[in-house]
């Protein structure tokens, strides 16, 4: 186990983190990854985190498992119960535990996980066959509104963990349904992955290096491709479908298969007419005005909301301020305002005349996706304002404060509650 402890504490050396928290399943790899945590002796406290998926008979007894694990380790163990969507069992599986390490940790909190590299090969050949690339698990990332996230281990084979376990002689739940070949994952770890490590037996080591490789260069394009929109036409052709691949790694969208993104972008010199669009796991793209668009989908919304000016107005699909204006900006509200959305025909009263908020929206170049969850500001039966996009003229002089409106569009995500700016997200005066 010592060999495990040094490589954890340096693994741990570019880390701040309040807690160090251990997912742990009760198997072999966490159960050691818990034992080595502890071992450490680190200054922050050591947390495990169990979620019981509820999807096996034993399921409450392996987490019974785990409580007296962490009882005899002296370790505070959270858990939860989570339930599992229909569909692709393993694919919900892993969104709902991670939904739940982002539910039961905090974002100063570090989460560590105790795939190893026999799991990152494994990884890397799954992907190649179902046609995503050959990118492994990164070593580190940031979960949606949650901690950091850390594998330690993606360099040590399941052998040395097997070894660590049985030298100590630590006990550990056997899950039967990792043995279950009609699970992509198992047939690769027991019909697939044997018979070429027989012949091969390096394999493993090289395919999880080849993987780091790759996920190092597609980290290299999100760096380079760090923007809100990605202008597809000045990529050469060729290029195109890996751009996008490394530029939706931003909204946590990896599901699209390679020839959907070929697809996507050999659509992209279409007429201007055209409206291109690709649907992926939790949004979709579409062409806007020669640069590809991330559309999440869309919220659900009351009729309206109320507030009180100034103040802030947490919406599902972002954030709305009202603050006070210089004297010759703004617009004027009596009271609080009501915020709703549009359903069609609205009218705003600008200096020029009264205009068709469609047109407006239009000229001031909001996306069409964006237009029907736009917030508009009402001061009683008054539209007076659209963040972004235009503010009514007086129809009267008035005293009392001035207000202006600023609206930020939103996007909680599946890795740190990131606050994405709207395409219109500064306040403009209309002339």
């Amino acid at each position: 186990m010592n060999p495990l402890i040094r490589h954890l504490r340096l693994e741990l050396a570019d880390f701040d983190h309040r807690r160090l928290a251990v997912a742990f399943s009760g198997g072999l790899d966490s159960t050691v990854l818990l034992h080595a945590a502890v071992g450490a002796a680190l200054p922050a406290p050591v947390v495990a985190v169990h979620v019981n998926h509820g999807l096996h008979p034993s399921a409450d007894q392996w987490q019974a498992h785990c409580e007296a694990v962490c009882r005899s380790l002296g370790v505070e163990l959270l858990s939860r119960r989570v339930q599992v969507a229909a569909g692709n069992l393993e694919a919900q599986a892993r969104r709902a535990r991670y939904r739940a390490f982002a539910a039961l940790l905090d974002p100063g909190d570090l989460l560590l996980l105790a795939h190893h590299q026999d799991d990152q090969a494994e990884t890397v050949l799954m992907r190649l066959a179902q046609g995503r690339g050959v990118a492994a698990m990164p070593r580190a990332r940031r979960l949606p509104d949650g901690p950091a996230l850390l594998r330690p281990f993606l360099d040590v084979p399941r052998r040395a963990l097997r070894d660590a376990a049985e030298e100590l002689g630590l006990d550990w739940m056997e899950d039967p349904g990792n043995a279950d070949a009609a699970f992509d994952r198992n047939f690769l770890r027991h019909a697939t992955l044997p018979r070429l490590t027989e012949r091969w037996p390096g394999l493993n080591a090289a395919l999880a290096r080849a993987g780091q490789a790759q996920a190092d260069v597609e980290a290299l394009l999100r760096h380079l491709l760090d923007r809100e929109t990605l202008p597809l036409n000045d990529l050469p052709p060729a290029l195109r479908p890996r751009a996008l691949r490394a530029w939706l790694a931003r909204f946590d969208e990896q599901g699209a298969s390679e020839r959907a993104l070929a697809e996507f972008a050999a659509q992209f010199d279409a007429p201007p007419d055209a409206q291109p669009e690709l649907r992926l796991g939790r949004g979709r793209l579409r062409r806007w005005r020669g640069a590809v668009c991330y559309v999440p989908a869309a919220p659900a919304l009351a009729a309206c909301y109320k507030m009180r000016p100034p103040g802030l107005l947490r919406l599902p699909h972002g954030e709305l301020v009202v603050e006070e204006a210089d004297s010759s900006g703004g617009f004027c509200a009596a009271g609080a305002l009501t915020v709703r959305f549009r359903r069609g025909g609205e009218r705003i009263r600008l200096a020029q005349g009264s205009r068709s908020l469609k047109q407006a929206m239009r000229d001031a170049g909001l996306p069409p996706w964006l237009r029907a969850g736009h917030p508009l500001l009402y001061s009683g039966d008054a539209l007076v304002a659209v963040p972004g996009v235009a503010v009514a003229a007086d129809g009267e002089p008035r005293s009392g404060p001035r207000w202006r409106a600023i609206w930020t569009l939103g996007q909680s995500r599946r890795s740190d509650a990131r606050i994405r700016r709207s395409l219109i997200s500064t306040h403009r005066k209309t002339p």
